[in-house]
């Protein structure tokens, strides 16, 4: 099972399916300085929790194309550290209303379809897939800028939410290779997502482009696991609300992982560390270019099951 999503790597014949669950657990803390001109002449500190789980059917429509439908599920919780709130800081959960945003636990849905290259199979060979897509946005977002930038007074507002609220292309190459000796699975995939307009509310996402390079031991001889390895670099380009460029939308981020993957009689099961590094701009819930700090851990865990099931009127095989 190759680090990252627990579909990654695996292309089915026709007829067969496949259920996967990504869990992400990620935690950030952040500090800025004053933001000049608010009024608010303190420094601003807290932490933004976030915990999603994501449930993703797979089904071969043929020996050469795949289709994937996943759902998003889950929650956000900033907490804030300082004496008094503020019009855009307090202890808040994505999961409630509020003035500019409409709570929920629900994210984005996805349906990708896979086109199968070259698929050894099970045993040793290479995978190459082609994938292109659709991402469907929940109502759990944003519904006016937090930026201000149309220079209106400001008021409570909340700079985070489930969705991003925007209809999105997405893009996606996959190439692994099994092996007989260590590493025994190696490989990454380049996926792109791409807004296709803004939203009713005004806003257009960013362009995120994603490169992810992972590595994979054979099960350990004294224990009951294998190694994995894992690189994530991410680029996401400016965001606008009402066509005027959101502040640290703009940034590029690399995530490193270690981790464990155990076979068991259920299915597998991924277990990652991984830390996050800021290479290029800043916290996109920041509102000014000021002086910030932010450290970023995240827990993920996945489970991948291949069902023995085969869906008869897609089995080529079944009136042999």
């Amino acid at each position: 099972m190759p680090v990252g999503n627990s579909d990654k790597g695996v292309g089915l014949w026709a007829g067969q399916t496949m259920f996967t669950l990504d869990n992400v657990n990620q935690h950030i803390d952040w500090w800025h300085e004053a933001l000049p001109g608010s009024g608010e002449d303190f420094s601003h500190e807290g932490t933004l929790t976030s915990i999603f789980f994501s449930p993703n059917l797979t089904v071969g429509l043929s020996n050469y194309w795949n289709v994937s439908f996943s759902k998003i599920i889950g929650n956000r919780y900033m907490g804030w550290d300082g004496d008094t709130t503020t019009i855009h800081h307090r202890d808040e959960e994505s999961h409630s209303d509020f003035a500019n945003a409409v709570g929920g636990y629900w994210g984005d849905f996805k349906v990708l379809f896979r086109y199968l290259l070259q698929n050894d199979g099970q045993g040793a060979g290479k995978r190459f897939f082609l994938g292109g897509g659709l991402i469907i946005p929940s109502k759990n977002t944003l519904t006016s800028d937090p930026f201000f930038l149309d220079g209106s007074a400001k008021t409570d507002h909340r700079h985070f939410a489930m969705s991003e609220g925007v209809y999105k292309g997405i893009f996606e190459l996959q190439y692994f290779k099994k092996r007989m000796k260590n590493p025994v699975f190696i490989g990454g995939s380049l996926t792109s997502e791409v807004p296709l307009k803004e939203n009713e509310y005004g806003y257009k996402a960013s362009k995120y482009y994603n490169m992810s390079l992972s590595a994979l031991t054979g099960q350990l001889s004294r224990f009951n696991f294998a190694l994995s390895s894992s690189l994530l670099l991410r680029h996401s380009s400016e965001a606008y609300w009402n066509r005027r460029p959101a502040p640290n939308s703009e940034s590029t981020l690399l995530t490193t992982g270690l981790g464990l993957v155990l076979t068991t009689k259920l299915g597998g099961v991924t277990i990652n560390l991984q830390r996050l590094f800021f290479l290029r701009g800043r916290f996109a819930g920041i509102e000014g270019e000021v002086d910030q700090r932010v450290s970023a851990y995240q827990v993920s865990l996945g489970y991948r099951k291949v069902f023995d099931f085969v869906i008869p009127w897609l089995d080529p095989l079944k009136d042999l």
